[in-house]
């Protein structure tokens, strides 16, 4: 069986019909399943949490009466909010709420971040997790599965980041829509396990999940990953992934390193190594995952370091990632995120242009204010 049929409990294109153990969402979505809700409900049934990360705090009047209206709801129905601690994805994990737990719905599309613990997380729309708040249970149909299989271990200017924009272009002609993405024999620490799974979700798989290597797939891929260079992925898209050497010497004018992908502790204190003692040459935006990390980050000298060398430290949460708020990018400016989506506009404007890296190229692309190999450079 594979990872995803021994979860749920039955084969391949079986449809099912599954308690649900976990049920979040954010800022974002909640206003939506709120509406849907109450055309149907009237007891929430499940175990839900809602978290405000998205936009947070709120920057105008609309924003502020959508999340009062979230906080009324969510006192009516006994339901926790936790506000302006970090990102939902990061905090599930952080707060152990998927421990034992076996499904996941999360009104956000990379709810599979949680996959890395070994749990069937997926990203559902409004109505459908409302319809899991209401009754506690969801369908699904079982998806097929594509394994991923690393072999080697990565250079130090190779992170899971990398892996994936590879993986991501490797899969690009390849039908993955409701398939689910299993990886096996994994050499990246648990922080970096999260960015995995969490970038499943743009190869358009269903859900991503770590454990030990099952039969089943549907189709199977191996990373060699002592000879994978850095990687960058080239606007429009994390598909269009290429070795950093074919895209140095970009300009860029803004770098971000943050988001559910690679805001972890770890990673930001990979790219505070590169960046200490020196001064970056572009606006450098660092968006902790969650007040945890921006915690230890302020323990451990990382945050001075980042701060002397220039940077600007957000408070937790997603940040510029959705181009909403605190980072927002320009007409005409081009961005090095570490974020998992390049989509035209993503991050503001949609004359502008996003290139995605590891945190480490990130750091060192921002000290020279163009995008930069890390191999020639640390």
């Amino acid at each position: 069986m594979t990872l995803v049929e021994d979860v749920l409990g039955a084969r391949t294109g079986e449809t099912v019909v599954r308690e649900v153990d976990l049920v979040y969402a954010h800022d974002g979505t909640m206003p939506l399943i709120i509406e849907a809700f109450r055309r149907a409900f009237t007891r929430v049934r499940a175990r839900v949490y809602v978290f405000f990360d998205h936009v947070f705090p709120a920057p105008t009047v609309k924003v502020a009466n959508l999340q009062r209206e979230i906080r009324e709801f969510a006192r009516e129905q006994g339901i926790p909010v936790i506000q302006g601690q970090g990102i939902c994805h990061q905090l599930a994990v952080e707060l152990g709420l998927a421990e034992s737990a076996k499904i996941v719905v999360g009104a956000d599309s990379h709810t599979p971040t949680l996959g890395a613990l070994g749990v069937f997380a997926v990203g559902m729309g409004a109505t459908d997790t409302a319809v899991a708040l209401g009754l506690g249970k969801t369908w699904l149909r079982v998806p097929e599965s594509v394994a991923v299989t690393f072999e080697g271990s990565p250079s130090r200017s190779v992170m899971a980041a990398d892996a994936m924009i590879h993986v991501i272009t490797a899969l690009r002609d390849y039908e993955m829509n409701y398939r689910a993405m299993e990886f096996f024999n994994v050499p990246f620490s648990f922080d970096e396990r999260l960015t995995l799974t969490n970038f499943s979700v743009e190869a358009n798989a269903k859900t991503g999940l770590i454990g030990d290597y099952s039969e089943g797939h549907v189709r199977e891929l191996e990373v060699e990953l002592s000879s994978l260079p850095p990687m960058v992925a080239k606007p429009h898209h994390p598909s269009n992934g290429v070795p950093v050497e074919e895209v140095e010497g970009t300009g860029i004018d803004q770098v971000f390193i943050g988001s559910c992908t690679n805001g972890r502790f770890e990673q930001i204190a990979r790219a505070a190594e590169v960046l200490a003692g020196e001064e970056v040459a572009v606006r450098t935006i660092i968006g902790p995952a969650s007040m945890n990390v921006y915690r230890r980050m302020v323990e451990t000298g990382v945050a001075k370091a980042l701060i002397d060398a220039g940077a600007v430290i957000l408070p937790p949460g997603c940040g510029p990632c959705l181009g909403r708020h605190m980072g927002v990018a320009g007409d005409g400016e081009r961005i090095l995120s570490t974020t998992n989506r390049n989509f035209r506009g993503r991050m503001g404007s949609p004359n502008s242009e996003i290139y995605l890296a590891s945190p480490i190229t990130a750091a060192v692309s921002a000290l020279y204010g163009e995008i930069t190999n890390p191999e020639g450079a640390l």
